[in-house]
């Protein structure tokens, strides 16, 4: 857990002993009587696994602390030393995050632009922030808006307690509307600290099977709460979110699918629930997220690089998720014609560096596997004017891959697919700070743009299946879901021309460079036996005088 610090030879307190809370140093300035703040401080968070053998580097990306204290109104100016290689995010108008308690409960971006500044190891942020003029209360400072650990806890607590999730005799269930919602919460197994990983299963009466899922090997601890109900005739929808801590628009966008999913008059997600059942793993590193980590659990791993052989012992959640993905995906295996009972899979993340929100999904030559993956994400481009299909991508091999030897095989969307054979798993990206939306302009994300892309989510999956009662498909140049085909086709037609012609150029290009070469080769040996016979004439001559 992260410790409070306490500045005894300053007006303020600072201090990170909270879920998420971040902060390992500060360390006062004296300020110039030229300079325009009042205040100064040096600031450094705490790297990953900060002072365990599992730590890695002297940089921490992510930062969020309190304050109080100080000259009301005072103009301060931060600069946090260690926040590693992130020029290019704060290049494209990123701003940090406050929140005054004082004046507001809502967090907001902070109002003048910080300045990054190269080092060594990174780069160092600074930015101006004003005291409030009540500094009684407290006021935090954080990289992006947070989602805790607790705010997870919290939101879980209130919609069990709103359906009153107690459990039910079969014969009285099957008494209600075939419309209500089915709601159950489970923890499918505790973390290396020992933080619940939750699992919802969100959908409706139809379909109720008096039959329940099956206890899991290792999962499933709570024996007082049993399983779910099974579904006939339903496929699953598989979504996850947070194996990354510092990406907390992930659960923001999560949120707004949770929520999104639960309302009850709404005739798309009426549908959804009809259709579907839907599978939430809203946290997968429980543990990252409450120690205030960046992007890896507490023994220094990323957990969205061990799909492939995760252990109980060392990644138990993603050993768990592992194990869930596997289950459901079996549910039709005993059928004539076995399929996936998963539909669709996707992983939520936030992204440091690409604008906008876009998806990765999975790699292969087989052109109709091309236009299964790209058809969810073309329909999500068309439900929200913030998702960029042009931005989408089948594979992402990272800077810290290329170092550290790993791949995007181990990877949730991967994995996923390897289990499944789907073409509908993806890896959703949402960015920090911003991007462009369908009509050029950029725009700056908030937590209500995230969640509003969370029922976007959602809605593009009854696409899918021309399943959307209030479709924007039909809206469109392209009319219905073959149309929508045949515009993946021929982009991915183009790009295939357009990758060939890259490759026929660069191709001549090798062979040009290769036939200039060799004649530089000839034409060096050339003038290397031309100067070898003028100097023997040479010496002959010389001989000849003596």
């Amino acid at each position: 857990a992260t410790e409070q610090v306490n500045m005894e030879t300053s007006e303020y307190r600072f201090f990170s002993d909270f879920d998420s809370g971040n902060l390992a140093e500060v360390e006062e300035v004296s300020v110039n009587e030229d300079e325009i703040h009042e205040a100064e401080f040096q600031v450094w968070t705490k790297p990953d696994c900060f002072q365990t053998e599992f730590q890695a580097g002297n940089t921490g990306t992510w930062f969020y602390f309190g304050m109080e204290g100080g000259q009301p109104g005072a103009l301060i100016k931060f600069n946090i030393m260690n926040i590693g290689r992130q020029t290019s995010l704060f290049s494209q108008g990123m701003k940090p995050v406050c929140l005054i308690t004082s004046e507001s409960d809502e967090w907001k971006r902070i109002d003048d632009d910080p300045i990054v500044t190269s080092v060594e190891d990174g780069c160092v942020l600074s930015f101006m922030f004003r005291n409030p003029k009540n500094t009684k209360k407290e006021t935090f400072l954080a990289l992006t808006y947070p989602y805790k650990f607790e705010e997870l806890q919290e939101s879980l607590d209130k919609i069990e307690e709103s359906f009153n999730c107690h459990p039910r005799a079969f014969k009285q269930m099957q008494t209600e509307d075939k419309s209500d919602i089915y709601f159950h919460r489970e923890t499918v197994i505790k973390s290396l600290e020992n933080r619940n990983l939750d699992i919802l299963t969100i959908t409706d009466m139809n379909g109720l099977q008096e039959e329940l899922e099956d206890d899991l090997q290792y999962l499933f601890p709570d024996e007082t709460n049993r399983r779910p109900h099974m579904f006939d005739k339903k496929e699953i929808v598989f979504v996850s979110s947070r194996v990354h801590p510092g990406e907390t628009c992930a659960s923001y966008v999560m949120k707004g699918f949770i929520n999104f999913l639960l309302c009850k008059d709404d005739v798309q997600a009426t549908k959804l629930r009809e259709k579907y059942v839907f599978k939430i793993v809203p946290m997968l590193n429980p543990d990252g997220v409450a120690n205030g980590n960046y992007r890896n659990d507490t023994r220094g791993v990323n957990l969205n690089r061990v799909y492939g052989n995760p252990t109980k012992e060392h990644s138990p959640t993603i050993f768990a998720a592992k194990k869930l993905i596997d289950y459901y995906h079996s549910l039709n295996q005993n059928k004539e014609s076995p399929t996936s009972k998963i539909f669709l899979y996707t992983d939520i993340h936030g992204h440091a560096t690409e604008r906008g929100i876009f998806m990765y999904g999975n790699h292969s030559e087989d052109n109709e596997f091309k236009v299964q993956t790209l058809l969810y994400p073309k329909l999500l481009a068309i439900n929200n004017p913030n998702f960029s299909f042009a931005s989408c991508k089948t594979a992402n091999m990272t800077l810290q891959d290329l170092v550290s030897g790993t791949n995007a095989d181990g990877c949730g969307r991967a994995y996923a697919h390897r289990a499944t054979g789907l073409a509908q798993a993806y890896t959703l990206e949402c960015s920090f700070n911003g991007g462009d939306n369908d009509k050029g302009e950029k725009e700056i994300y908030t937590p209500e743009v995230y969640e509003d892309f969370g029922k976007s989510l959602a809605v593009s999956i009854l696409d899918l299946t021309e399943s959307n009662p209030r479709s924007k498909v039909q809206d469109t140049p392209l009319r219905n879901l073959a149309g929508v085909k045949m515009f993946v086709s021929k982009k991915i037609k183009a790009a295939q021309l357009m990758e060939a012609s890259r490759k026929f150029a660069l191709g001549k290009l090798m062979n040009y460079i290769s036939m200039q070469n060799s004649k530089t080769i000839e034409n060096n040996k050339y003038a290397e036996v031309e100067v070898s016979g003028q100097h023997d004439t040479s010496r002959r001559r010389s001989s000849g005088a003596i």
